[in-house]
């Protein structure tokens, strides 16, 4: 009988050897620092997209706020709630839509010192003191349009005046994110005192 020698195998087992794990898990870390990166800077897009979004919601809801209060100032009597008083740095007026407190009002807007610029300051019966837009507010300011067509740095009309409401109230600043320019219509069609005072109406009429 011949004797049969067992052949050895020149096909590798299975497996892998030192060097191709160490490049495995090299190119693994590799991938996942990539990943890693990727997340971060996706995360770090979405916080700034969410704070300008909340910047913008605010901007929004002031604007708002302020055209909506100023649109519905109403000329009263002087010795009632008074007419709307203006300047380059304070606006007060009666309305029936003021922010904050419930029916007609006397509120007020100015400017207030905060730090290198100003801030706006906003008031009614219910609210001392609420502000509005912080500062620094560079070189702000209202404004009012008459009738005519022109603007004025001061609004302070006497009480027989037919014109006791400008056409447009205007507030403007610059700020860090650039520039605010407000210009609010208003609504209200100014009635003649003589038109608000019924019991002088009535008694011109007792000759009738």
């Amino acid at each position: 009988m011949s004797a049969f020698l067992p052949r050895r195998s020149t096909r590798r087992q299975g497996g892998f050897t030192l060097l191709e794990t160490v490049v495995t898990l090299v190119v693994v870390s590799m991938l996942v620092a990539m990943l890693m990166q990727a997340l971060s800077h996706a995360l770090s897009l979405r916080t700034r997209i969410a704070r300008v979004q909340a910047e913008a919601r605010t901007d929004f809801l002031q604007e708002a706020w302020f055209r909506e209060a100023v649109s519905t100032a109403q000329a009263d009597l002087e010795d009632a709630m008074g007419g709307m008083r203006g300047s380059r740095t304070e606006l007060a007026y009666a309305t029936p839509m003021p922010l904050v407190a419930n029916g007609m009002s006397r509120v007020r807007w100015w400017l207030q010192s905060e730090g290198r610029g100003m801030a706006l300051h906003y008031s009614d019966p219910d609210t001392p003191d609420l502000v509005m837009v912080r500062g620094p507010l560079q070189e702000a300011s209202f404004a009012y349009l008459d009738h005519e067509g022109q603007w004025h740095e001061q609004w302070n009309p006497a009480p027989d005046d037919r014109q006791r409401l400008p056409k447009l109230v205007r507030f403007q600043a610059r700020t860090g994110k650039g520039e605010l320019f407000w210009l609010v219509p208003l609504l209200a069609d100014p009635i003649p005192e003589e038109m608000m005072r019924p019991d002088q109406l009535m008694g011109g009429n007792n000759g009738i």
